[in-house]
């Protein structure tokens, strides 16, 4: 056995979410610097990854995003690790965002985009959550009282226009009566009634399961004969059958597939629509609304084609039920600023008061792995230094009405002056692998010398070009590498002078919560939301704020990348094609939910926000838009069949490799916060040799 350095050094590859999270817990050991040192390596100007963003010094500190982030009250290990950091962050009462409470804020109300007769709808959705706040208290369900959960929640969807779902199984078969006394016999309801009784009661402790199996399929049947005639005429009724017949056939599914003693992933070599139907959804709901939300909700078509919708039954179907049974506070929270301002600013502040030394400007271009003669190690890592600095540290953050921030662009003041105009004359993008930037020196990181452990933290999508050697040495390693599946995404932002009600959005009621759509206009820019509030964390003081901030994003079907590492205008090609798709949309389908932003002409231009000289189409130039196609900023899916190919995060054949990402096996397996917080937490686990089982990594189990 070889000798442990008495200080390891640990090299962290990457500043996402995972990483970062991993720097935070190894440092919140007592006494870490006796044990480590630890640097981070970045390429470009600021930490994020997927969730960096950025503020626009020329146009008002603008914030600008990958696209549309928000929190879910599920997402325990993601709320406490950064809570436990705004508490050392420990920022004076008064300063913006002082605490998590006032960086975070619950969000009740979404919406589908529901198509009936031929014309879109909006949907509300009031979503439920347990009390208590986010991050504290971990105490889950076990899965057939989690079951009962979600059974009670299908019976308290609520009011759907004119048509409740009551919470008492009576209450709802008197319901389906009062439609429909010719079509059912009263034998057979009270029949039904006394099943259902027997099943509720029964349900948290021990399940009847032909009993209940007979009872959920006949519920769905009778179901679908009362409201089948109505759903076809009638919104209520349409929305009713949608719900329900969803629900129902959830948890039809699992207790046939028999999912509390084969567990969750006995379902992943089929898609959820698959499952779906393979249990008897109706054609109106595999095509519905709700599928389509959840969809593009998680970004999940296969090569961003909307044709092909795939994402792995049981993972997805975990997630839910833990969502539905863990969910503090509110089902959503938004953030109060940008999340590279609310999330990864905090944590560099922390760490790097801790003493984690970042290296900025520092890109990974290769990661060498051999056999030593003890076993497969990573041996080197090529790292191209971007820019020289004209200090030691580079200092990322800047100062936006009382907030540190990461500016968009990098602080061309710090770095060398020739660089830095050689860089903005050839609008070289340092956060891109097609730049051709040759940066001004190549370095050579050495184990042993320069590191002792490597905690690999870039994404997925990039890292069989970083690594052959490391593919060749771990067969399994590679076949990850191919059946993790990533997507190209697209976002653009509006800043607007009318606020969403004076474009004509009558979807949720004026001076409520800001409104959010999901599933719209069955294309791929699918997902909206308002973010009016944030004008206030913008610097509008030398101009008109705007009424209405806007994002919308969805999966991006892009043509194949070319080789990473040489000069190529691929990604500008793909942001002029989400530049032209979205104007297209603004003039064709916004009239849809926005009738008041839209002529017969298409689109009114005077709506955007630009220099009043600037006319039509041209105002769009004034907005933001970005097509996420590099490696680092592409979602990662759970496509059908991909999960069992994840290793978890010392998995590897290099005894000193250690994964870290939402792309790696962490009992979750789905690209969010929460996912990737939970790599970052194994990942720290490894290194420290403990033994705990992490919040959510079992649950159902």
């Amino acid at each position: 056995m070889e000798a442990l350095p008495s200080v390891r050094k640990i090299a962290i590859l990457g500043g996402g979410v995972s990483a970062v999270t991993a720097a935070f817990r190894l440092t919140s050991e007592p006494n870490w610097r006796e044990r480590y040192q630890i640097t981070l390596y970045q390429q470009g100007w600021r930490l994020g990854g997927k969730g960096a963003s950025g503020r626009n010094a020329a146009d008002h500190q603008r914030i600008e995003e990958h696209g549309i982030h928000v929190w879910f009250g599920f997402y325990y290990n993601a709320f406490h690790n950064l809570r436990q950091c705004y508490e050392e962050l420990a920022r004076p009462a008064g300063a913006p965002l002082a605490t998590l409470d006032e960086a975070f804020f619950p969000h009740s109300h979404t919406a589908f985009a529901d198509e009936f007769q031929g014309h879109w709808t909006t949907w509300p959705i009031d979503t439920l959550a347990l009390p208590g706040k986010p991050g504290e208290g971990w105490n889950p369900k076990p899965f057939m009282a989690a079951l009962g959960d979600l059974l009670e929640w299908l019976l308290r969807l609520g009011e759907v226009d004119d048509t409740p779902v009551t919470a008492e199984p009576a209450g709802l078969f008197a319901r389906l009566r009062a439609h429909c006394r010719e079509e059912l016999q009263e034998l057979a309801l009270d029949e039904a009634e006394r099943h259902l009784q027997r099943a509720r009661t029964a349900l948290p402790d021990g399940v009847d399961h032909p009993l209940l199996l007979w009872l959920l399929r006949e519920a769905r049947g009778l179901l679908g004969k009362v409201l089948h005639e109505r759903s076809q005429t009638r919104l209520s009724a349409h929305r009713l059958w949608l719900l329900m017949d969803f629900g129902l056939t959830v948890l039809i599914g699992m207790l046939a597939d028999e999912v509390y003693s084969k567990g969750f992933e006995a379902l992943n070599a089929e898609t959820f629509l698959a499952w779906l139907e393979r249990h008897g959804a109706s054609t109106a709901t595999l095509d519905g609304a709700v599928l389509k939300s959840l969809h593009g909700g998680i970004f999940a078509y296969r090569d961003g084609d909307l044709g092909q919708p795939d994402v792995e039954a049981g993972t997805v179907l975990r997630a839910a039920l833990l969502a539905l049974t863990t969910a503090k506070g509110s089902f959503i929270w938004r953030m109060q600023a940008g999340m590279g301002d609310v999330v990864f600013a905090p944590y560099y502040e922390v760490l790097a008061r801790r003493g984690v030394e970042f290296r900025f400007f520092h890109q990974v271009t290769g990661i060498e792995a051999a056999d030593d003669g003890q076993g497969p190690r990573v041996t080197r890592l090529q790292i191209q230094r971007q820019v020289p600095l004209k200090g030691d540290v580079y200092q990322p953050l800047v100062d936006v009405k009382g907030l540190p921030c990461w500016p968009s662009t990098p602080l061309y003041e710090q770095i060398d002056d020739q660089v830095a105009k050689d860089l903005q004359d050839g609008q070289i993008n340092l956060e891109s692998n097609w730049s051709g930037w040759q940066g001004v020196e190549q370095l050579e990181l050495q184990v042993e010398r320069d590191f002792d452990e490597v905690v690999l933290g870039i994404s997925v999508a990039g890292l069989a070009a970083l690594s052959p050697s490391l593919c060749t040495l771990d067969p399994a390693f590679a076949r990850m590498t191919q059946a993790v599946a990533t997507v190209a995404t697209q976002a653009v932002q509006l800043w607007q002078n009318r606020d969403a009600w004076q474009l004509g959005w009558t979807g949720s009621p004026q001076g409520g919560q800001a409104p959010e759509l999901l599933g719209f206009a069955a294309q791929a820019m699918d997902s909206w939301a308002d973010v009016s509030y944030l004008v206030e964390r913008e610097d509008w003081s030398n101009g008109t704020p705007p009424a209405d901030i806007s994002y919308f994003c969805g999966v991006l079907e892009a043509p194949p990348a070319p080789p990473i590492g040489k000069r190529d205008d691929y990604p500008q090609k793909q942001a002029a094609q989400v530049r032209a798709d979205f104007i297209d949309l603004m003039n064709a389908k916004l009239g849809a939910y926005w009738p008041e932003a839209v002529t017969t002409a298409g689109y009114r231009w005077d709506c955007l926000l630009a220099p009043d000289d600037v006319q039509g189409p041209a105002r769009f130039d004034y907005q933001y838009w970005r097509a996420n196609v590099d490696p680092s900023e592409r979602y990662v899916q759970s496509v059908a069949g991909s999960s069992r190919y994840r290793l978890p995060t010392d998995g590897t054949v290099c005894r000193n490799l250690y994964l870290t990402g939402d792309w790696i096996r962490n009992g979750f397996n789905m690209g969010c916060v929460e996912s990737a917080t939970l790599s970052g937490l194994q990942t720290a686990r490894a290194l420290l040799g403990h033994t705990e089982v992490l919040p959510g990594e079992d649950a159902f189990q």
